[in-house]
């Protein structure tokens, strides 16, 4: 199947090995894969745990596209503490090495909250993060790819865009949050910079990931919106139990349809 599928689907369900899960997804259809493992702690990779991880993915038959960056409360882009910001800049280091070390093209990126305070200082603190890790981007190849994530995100994403080029610096679409924050119109203007697509349903209540047809998304927009793109489009779909009652087995047959379905519309 020419779609990309997230690595942690499982995550918070039925906790499979990582073999074992990465082969169900091939065994469903899905060749790529988007990294999410890891993404809300302070995990830091060895280089023989990269090794190991990339070793596995060719064994199996998966090609990694990208890797989801760290963001958690405490470690976070725009943190103030000095201490926290440098072990942010120091995992986000680790996940650029670890994708060049797997394979893919793109590191995601959780921007500051615009519509929280002290706007322009967090800004200015994201930047510096960005600023620290620019040579090394540009050493393995890799994008950092700025993910909707907030109702004003598109103020910060031209900042952003503004001061860095393409090759340095692109986009996340996450259809489930532009759902939910209703702001898909003011984001479509940053198509030229889309790099990465974190593709989920919910019906604007919260933050649900699950698979197109579960919400109130339009995807004949979206995808239309999207057109041609160069890399498999990502499904960034979750397992959740309250969400979904059935298997593994179940919620693949579920994501796989509902992606051939939308694909035909």
């Amino acid at each position: 199947m020419y779609a990309s599928i997230t690595s942690d689907m499982f995550n918070y369900s039925t906790m499979p090995g990582m073999k074992e899960k990465l082969s169900l997804f091939l065994d469903y259809g899905f060749e790529y894969l988007h990294w999410c493992d890891d993404w809300a702690n302070d995990k830091m990779y060895s280089r023989s745990e990269m090794n190991a991880y990339r070793k596995l993915l060719d064994n199996i038959g998966l090609t990694c596209l990208d890797v989801h960056g760290t963001a958690t409360r405490r470690y976070s882009i725009d943190t103030q503490d000095p201490d926290d910001h440098k072990i942010y800049i120091k995992l986000l280091e680790n996940r650029i090495e670890f994708t060049a070390v797997v394979g893919g093209d793109a590191v995601v990126v959780h921007p500051p909250d615009y519509e929280k305070s002290e706007t322009q200082k967090r800004l200015l603190r994201s930047m510096e993060a960005i600023e620290a890790v620019r040579n090394l981007c540009r050493e393995h190849g890799v994008v950092l790819a700025i993910e909707n994530f907030n109702r004003g995100d598109d103020v910060a994403l031209e900042r952003y865009f503004e001061a860095y080029p393409v090759e340095f610096v692109g986009f996340c679409y996450d259809s489930g949050h532009s759902n939910l924050n209703m702001n898909f119109e003011t984001l479509k203007k940053f198509r030229d910079r889309l790099v990465v697509t974190h593709l989920h349903d919910n019906k604007g209540d919260m933050d649900a990931h699950q698979f197109p047809g579960y919400g109130t998304i339009d995807w004949n927009e979206v995808l239309n919106w999207i057109g041609d793109f160069y890399k498999p489009l990502n499904y960034e779909v979750t397992h959740y139990p309250d969400l979904f009652e059935g298997s593994m087995e179940d919620f693949l047959v579920a994501t796989v349809g509902s992606i051939n379905e939308i694909k035909k519309n």
